[in-house]
């Protein structure tokens, strides 16, 4: 069974000592949606009643408020960055997962020492995958939330230890558009950077950053139907990746060649950035004699712009069969669709020059393009996914950072970017650029038998949330049964696979 350790980020949290394994124990009494939210409500109602004990009700300043409520129990209530990680890890429960509790305001007070610093690592180094959640600072995560970071940075043997953990983030705001994403997005580079594996939230909800939950005045958050939903669905997904990452770890291997797409989607039109992947792709194949490297100059063909069909793609059907609206011949993805969604991992690549007018890009129109893969049921669902750039020195692009947000959105799992830095035609990094590229396919072969292994029993849907016209389409699809067969049609695609593919 695997672990989710879930992390609150408030130096509102409230509860601490026997208040933690009472809220586990709540937790696992909980067996239904309609129960979780009478939890929530009896407990954000309780911590307004100790809100104002505390001296609300009387005035006075929040310092002395504040002190009263850490002198409490810790055995009721739930701030609404505990209430929203608690619906978290109830979703990692209902996937069968052991599940933990980390307030960080008990081991980093306003000021002074860490407090229980062996703890905290123990509960760190148990966990399989994390979950934190934040309150929103300035469209950034809270403090609590960087002195954890710098925590794990500053000691070599955790930080080791954390390499490859699954993450998935929660952003608390006092508003929609408060700043969550922004939030979820940083958080995301920090723990790419550190090595973890980092996933939004669920496909059953909207699969993109992770939980943005509204709760601005002190028990607020369980008004928030919508943003709680995408807490579940984040504590769903980090859940399920824990257990495709622990499956995969047992030590099953390819029968054949584990199939890494290059996606070039950038690059000099002196073609200085082809070459390197080029050479690049070659270096790594004999290193990794088990892979073979396919390299898209994308750059090199036409990619027409999406035009942003109601109704996306235009039927339902297998994965394999091309269903874009966009038919023109020489358009890549008519020529390329059947090829791409057979990778087993994917490297979007750029080269970013100095000299702006020598860049050929297809980057954004491809990107727009892949929204009808998105909608295709997330035809690259679970793939180990990471941004490769090659940027000279003053080329002041940021790619990487674009490219991360545009990936997770695939449903799939990130893996920190590989970035390589050229000054006067020199690559400057070349091994550690080398040393990532080897843990970013140690990663990703794991989590493809990880996939083969547990058999597409989620049967992973596009969620239309947001589009009216597309959501009445796929209510007219499933009550004829079209989604099921194709659901069933997956199902089966990766059965056949995991006996063709996976040495017994």
């Amino acid at each position: 069974m695997t672990k989710i350790l879930g992390i609150a980020g408030s130096l509102r949290n409230v509860r601490h000592g026997r208040g933690t394994k009472k809220l586990l124990s709540e937790l696992a009494s909980v067996d239904s949606e309609v129960r979780l939210k009478a939890l929530l409500e009896e407990q954000t109602r309780l911590i307004v009643e100790d809100f104002l004990a505390a001296g609300r009700a009387e005035n006075k300043p929040f310092d002395e408020i504040y002190k009263a409520l850490r002198s409490m129990s810790g055995e009721r209530g739930l701030s609404n960055s505990e209430a929203a990680l608690a619906v978290a890890l109830w979703g990692s429960l209902n996937e069968g997962a052991e599940i933990d509790y980390l307030s960080l305001a008990n081991h980093f007070p306003p000021s002074g020492a860490v407090n229980d610093a062996e703890g905290m690592k123990a509960k760190l180094r148990a966990a399989d995958g994390i979950i934190i959640s934040t309150p929103v600072y300035f469209g950034d995560r809270g403090s609590l939330v960087q002195s954890l970071l710098d925590f794990i940075a500053a000691d070599p043997g955790l930080r080791a230890d954390m390499v490859g953990k699954i993450y998935g983030g929660i952003a608390v705001g006092a508003k929609r558009n408060g700043g969550q994403e922004t939030t979820l997005l940083y958080q995301m580079l920090d723990m790419v950077n550190l090595g973890l594996l980092c996933v939004g939230n669920s496909s059953e909800t909207t699969a993109q950053y992770g939980g943005t939950a509204v709760g601005g005045d002190v028990g607020t958050v369980q008004k928030d139907a919508y943003g709680l939903e995408t807490t579940i669905g984040t504590g769903r997904r980090v859940a399920r990746v824990a257990k495709l990452g622990a499956l995969g770890a047992g030590g099953q291997k390819l029968k054949d060649k584990f199939k890494l797409d290059l996606w070039l989607l950038q690059r000099d039109d002196g073609g200085k950035g082809l070459a390197f992947f080029r050479d690049w792709a070659d270096r790594f194949m004999q290193r990794h004699p088990d892979v073979t490297v396919r390299l898209w100059d994308v750059a090199h063909y036409e990619v027409v712009r999406c035009i942003a069909c109601d109704v996306c793609p235009t039927s339902v059907a297998p994965k394999e069969e091309y269903r874009c609206i966009i038919t023109k011949a020489d358009d890549f993805f008519v020529q390329h669709h059947a090829d791409l969604i057979q990778a087993d991992a994917i490297l979007a690549c750029a080269y970013s020059p100095e000299d702006r007018t020598k860049v050929l890009s297809e980057y954004q129109q491809f990107i727009e393009r892949t929204r009808y893969l998105r909608r295709d049921n997330y035809a690259f669902s679970d793939l180990v996914v990471a941004p490769f750039v090659v940027s000279e020195l003053d080329a002041r692009q940021n790619l990487h950072l674009r490219m991360l947000t545009s990936l997770v959105r695939h449903h799939t799992i990130l893996h920190h970017p590989l970035v390589g830095m050229i000054s006067d035609g020199k690559l400057l990094n070349a091994a550690k650029l080398e040393a990532n590229a080897d843990r970013f396919i140690d990663a990703a072969q794991k989590m493809l038998v990880g996939r083969y292994l547990e058999g597409g029993r989620n049967g992973i849907l596009y969620n239309p949330v947001g589009y009216e016209i597309s959501a009445a389409k796929t209510g007219d699809d499933e009550k004829s049964g079209r989604i099921d067969a194709v659901v069933r049609k997956s199902q089966e695609a990766i059965s056949q696979a995991r006996e063709k593919r996976l040495v017994k």
